[in-house]
């Protein structure tokens, strides 16, 4: 049988702890980024989403329908004058705002630039 004729070297390095506001710094694996304190999950803070506002993308429109009904919008892009129609459910307000072709972010800003070229 053959040994090996080296032996691991630990890598060890002194680290600075990744969490905001901590800064301590430690001994740890290169890849390691949290101190002994915040290795535990429960011990850093939580991350908060950045909440985009719904009307941005979708239309409120209350109503007191008792029945499925479909109704024609227009689109709210400038420069889009196409009608769609939704679907209008019993206390279901949030519809949205945009036709078919522009229901992404994408299609509305090529839309956009399109419009400005002309």
């Amino acid at each position: 049988m053959q040994l090996p004729k080296y032996k691991k070297k630990k890598r060890i390095k002194l680290k600075v702890c990744q969490e905001p506001g901590c800064g301590r710094e430690f001994w740890g694996h290169p890849i390691a980024k949290y101190c002994e304190l915040h290795r535990d999950i429960k011990q850093r803070q939580k991350q908060k989403k950045d909440i985009e506002n719904i009307e941005s993308k979708n239309i409120i429109f209350r109503h007191n329908y008792t029945e499925a009904m479909d109704l024609e919008f227009k689109c709210c892009l400038e420069g889009c004058n196409n009608t769609f129609t939704i679907r209008m459910f019993p206390k279901q307000y949030v519809y949205p705002r945009f036709c078919m072709e522009h229901r992404n972010d994408f299609k509305r800003a090529n839309f956009l630039r399109i419009m400005q070229k002309k």
